[in-house]
């Protein structure tokens, strides 16, 4: 049998942030959603998250929050966002949202969910109410199927970085609710401090 991976999940700091943005650029190349050498504005405003080996050598996945004025957003900028949820998006106090983007990781490493328990738990302590985002098709619906997540669709969806894309933003509270009704294991993993055994969630 093989031996369990083990993983160390962390906000990226220093020359631990490099490598989350090198990683987040190189597998985007690779899938085909940007061409090399694009040019990535939000880096400035985002804050990192990364996934490391056990033996903290390799980093293999990321993902990162931007803040930034609403109407900046990557999402905001590249949609036609319906002019009903502009309003109720403009009515979150500037501090209480961000983009989370960048959502990516290595092959053969299951650390998907790990990535959204530290961004989820960032969010809350730094009292963060609201995400935006935009979601491949085939993930959003994947989302919704497996988690329940209460993805609020804001715009129309288009083609971004390539694949058909929907924009969204996401209630945490509302989906922490609906976790703890539909899906408690999975909600009693991302509130835990301790690592849950991840056989409960499947």
């Amino acid at each position: 049998m093989d031996k369990k991976e083990e993983y160390y999940y962390s906000k990226a700091e220093g020359d631990l942030c490099d490598e989350a943005v090198a990683l987040h650029h190189h597998r985007y190349q690779e899938v085909g959603f940007i061409k090399q050498k694009m040019e990535d504005p939000y880096i400035e405003n985002s804050t990192y998250f990364i996934v490391q080996t056990v033996d903290l050598n390799k980093v293999v996945g990321v993902t990162r929050l931007i803040f930034m004025p609403l109407k900046d957003l990557p999402t905001m900028k590249h949609f036609n966002i319906f002019e009903i949820e502009k309003l109720k998006l403009s009515g979150i106090e500037k501090n209480k949202f961000a983009e989370i983007s960048a959502f990516t990781k290595m092959p053969k490493h299951d650390v998907g969910l790990g990535l959204i328990k530290i961004v989820l738990k960032y969010s809350l302590d730094n009292g963060l109410t609201h995400w935006v985002c935009c979601i491949d098709e085939r993930v959003y619906r994947y989302m919704y199927r497996i988690f329940k997540f209460p993805f609020e669709i804001i715009g129309e969806p288009n083609v971004y970085l390539g694949s058909n894309t929907i924009p969204c933003v996401l209630n945490l509270a509302e989906c922490l609710e609906t976790l703890k009704e539909k899906r408690r294991a999975l909600y009693d993993y991302f509130m835990d401090d301790e690592e849950n055994e991840m056989e409960a969630l499947r």
